[in-house]
């Protein structure tokens, strides 16, 4: 059960494997955070696939002996290779043994100070907010009306907090369902395509493939970002981002640098610190923070042209991949 004190500091979980330049970065930047001594830490270290990670990974090893400037840290390693995905549901499993919210991130993020404070603060705000299902670190966005927090429906996934039961309820929700359902609400799904070609594009295509069970709930930030906008859930996010995210350098296997140019703009400052008016309203934007990707761009033409949807509507599902299958799409 959750600890008790007056004041609750949620624990930061990190997944990493071999990466001990960044690593190293990740976990500095945290214990220089204003009350990092007041934090548990949770790192799972993940068996390497084969030999190419193994030198970072043995440094890794003895990099963790020594780690201080926190309340207590956990260090696990992993025996065999679960890779990058199970090893993050693997360590929030273990923070979630103790504490009912915790706050994630990658090896490869680095904090302004007041992260930690921002992080707490958010998650005890809003932990009865039945709209709001995560709190992000990152932001590129222009807040609305200089707003110094604000709701969006993006998940974003570079140091983020969520609390164990909402976690668990997307996680367990059947999203092949929701999909469906959700393309029967017309004018959502072309607002959809209005807004946010690329979360339209992801749409279509998990529509279109027919997920089968244990498939459709592989969480990633497209799949939660779509599933905000189609339940109507929101992320919060700071006015100025306390995260930057250095992965950008061929090391990570889902950043490229041409997905996020912008992302070098972001500085973080020591003598930053956060504090927000509580009785002020919270504004929701609605804009999109990130360019259009190239694999949008280059996707299947059915799954880009909203006449797939009007299509797909009015057809059916069954009767829809009747007529694919005799155009042979």
């Amino acid at each position: 059960m959750q600890d008790m004190e007056k004041e609750l500091y949620f624990p930061v979980v990190i997944p990493t494997c071999n990466r001990i330049g960044h690593l190293r970065e990740c976990v500095e930047s945290l214990s220089r955070c204003t009350h990092a001594d007041k934090t548990e830490l949770y790192i799972s270290v993940d068996y390497p696939p084969n030999e190419k990670y193994v030198d970072g990974w043995k440094e890794i090893k003895e990099y963790l002996k020594d780690i201080r400037g926190f309340k207590e840290t956990h260090i696990y390693f992993q025996e065999s290779n679960l890779n990058a995905y199970y090893n993050m549901l693997f360590i929030q499993d273990r923070a979630a043994e103790k504490y009912d919210a915790w706050i994630v991130t990658e090896d490869d993020n680095v904090f302004a100070p007041a992260f930690l404070d921002y992080m707490n603060q958010m998650l005890k705000r809003f932990e009865k907010d039945s709209k709001v299902y995560s709190i992000a670190g990152f932001n590129m966005l222009r807040p609305p009306h200089h707003a110094r927090i604000f709701k969006n429906y993006a998940f974003q996934p570079w140091g983020y907090g969520v609390w164990k039961m909402k976690w668990n309820y997307l996680c367990n929700l059947n999203w092949a369902e929701i999909y469906e359902e959700s393309s029967r609400h017309t004018f959502k799904i072309i607002g959809l395509y209005l807004r946010n070609k690329w979360l339209f594009c992801t749409y279509m295509t998990v529509l279109l493939r027919g997920y089968v069970e244990g498939v459709s709930n592989y969480v990633t930030d497209n799949g939660l970002t779509l599933l905000y906008y189609l339940l109507g859930l929101y992320s919060v996010f700071p006015d100025k981002s306390l995260v930057r995210n250095n992965g950008f350098d061929g090391s990570g296997f889902a950043c490229t640098i041409d997905a996020v140019p912008h992302i070098n703009e972001v500085e973080l400052s020591d003598e930053l610190t956060f504090s927000y008016d509580k009785s002020k309203h919270i504004p929701v934007t609605r804009k999109w923070y990130l360019p259009i990707p190239e694999w949008t761009k280059k996707s299947a033409k059915l799954n880009k042209d909203p006449l797939t949807y009007v299509l797909y509507r009015i057809m059916g599902r069954e009767k829809y991949f009747e007529w694919r299958k005799r155009k042979g799409f």
